[in-house]
């Protein structure tokens, strides 16, 4: 029902647009805003709904079902990044892939505190966090940390050598982009090769799954992707004008406008791992939140890169992303978001109230510093000023 009132207003708006002049642009962004996380609900619902056919016909464990639900429900913050790009908000698109990451961190922070404990208070991680997942969380930090340090370097040496690069091209961010999303292949192979397949009669938990009477067939799968994708491009375009003017026309900042598309359009995967929880699919609910933080930064952040350079070098630009606070501050502080993560899941497979309020305390200082220091230019002040 979302989807298709979320539709109807989104084309209402663009109708508005077009035959009332007089109309307040404010309005009909804020507009724009709900009908643009209603269509994207709706949309994330089909792809999740297609995806766990998907599943179904394969038998796959529900843990990596849920892993390849999380992936699908991406595909509107997708569509969302792709607008953005094609309009050359090259800086706006870094800034709400990476500030996603922090959101989601929180999201499953927080999720952590509702898993079921045992007797001791803790609740034991499936195998494809502890052993695959957990991999992936360090060599996300050591790239963003890596990467993060040497744009500071190369802003403050630039300072006093003006001829080094004060942006990247479009050549490194396509080079960076096909690297982050080449390590989520792998990953994705590995996880579904050894953790991939249920087996009913299994002594692992994680494995066993019970095969379904009935298969979705192949023409309502091709359908509910059809429409799910149709909702991903009409929900993406209107949180993308609505970005568009917050920052363009408001002069609303960066990661306040970043942080409250991450807040709207993030609300479907949540809901996802709400609706998964109440009905007791532990695995589905724990692979979205988990996949929403992996996948955050190495396939939203990867295609961002990737889409930025190939959008520049077809237009002709040639200093694509600038090395700002902006940019910086948010790479950077992906590390230790990343980091306490893998040590958590680590170091002995479980999680407990303690780690999940830990973890909820580190994401909420680094939301609050993005919030409250992210809003200053990283420029040199002159004498006169």
């Amino acid at each position: 029902m979302s989807y298709v009132i979320g539709v109807a207003v989104v084309f209402a708006v663009m109708g508005v647009e077009t035959f009332v002049s007089a109309f307040p642009v404010a309005v009909l962004r804020v507009i724009d805003l709900v009908a643009g996380v209603m269509v994207i609900a709706g949309a994330s619902e089909a792809f999740v709904i297609s995806v766990e056919g998907i599943s179904q016909n394969k038998n796959l464990t529900d843990y990596v079902s849920g892993i390849y639900a999380s992936l699908a429900s991406t595909i509107p913050e997708l569509s969302v990044l792709t607008f953005l790009l094609l309009a050359h908000q090259f800086e706006m698109a870094w800034v709400l892939a990476l500030a996603t990451i922090f959101m989601n961190s929180l999201v499953f922070a927080v999720y952590t505190l509702a898993l079921p404990k045992d007797e001791r208070g803790n609740f034991t991680l499936p195998d494809a966090i502890t052993w695959v997942g957990s991999d992936l969380l360090a060599m996300g930090a050591v790239i963003s940390l890596s990467v993060g340090l040497s744009m500071l370097m190369l802003f403050v040496f630039s300072l006093a050598n003006p001829v080094l690069p004060q942006s990247l091209d479009a050549g490194e961010l396509i080079m960076f982009g096909l690297c982050l999303v080449a390590v989520f292949i792998t990953y994705l192979y590995r996880i579904t090769k050894y953790y991939g397949k249920c087996e009913p009669d299994s002594s692992d938990e994680g494995m066993v799954c019970h095969v379904p009477e009935h298969r979705m067939s192949s023409k309502t799968l091709a359908l509910t992707l059809l429409v799910a994708a149709a909702g991903a491009l009409i929900g993406g375009e209107a949180l993308a004008g609505f970005a568009e003017w917050a920052t363009e026309v408001q002069h609303l900042n960066f990661i306040h406008a970043a942080l409250l598309l991450v807040l709207f359009g993030g609300a479907p995967e949540y809901v996802i791992v709400a609706s998964s929880h109440r009905k007791e699919r532990i695995e589905v609910a724990l692979s979205n939140a988990f996949g929403g933080i992996v996948q955050v930064f190495f396939v939203i952040f990867g295609y961002t890169l990737i889409v930025s350079g190939i959008v520049a070098l077809v237009f002709g630009v040639t200093q694509v992303l600038p090395i700002d606070l902006f940019s910086v501050v948010l790479l950077v502080f992906a590390f230790p978001s990343l980091s306490i993560l893998r040590v958590t899941i680590t170091d002995d497979a479980k999680v407990n109230v303690l780690e999940s309020v830990a973890m909820i305390a580190v994401f909420v200082m680094m939301l609050y510093i993005l919030l409250v220091w992210g809003t200053y230019p990283l420029t040199p002040i002159g004498p006169g000023h």
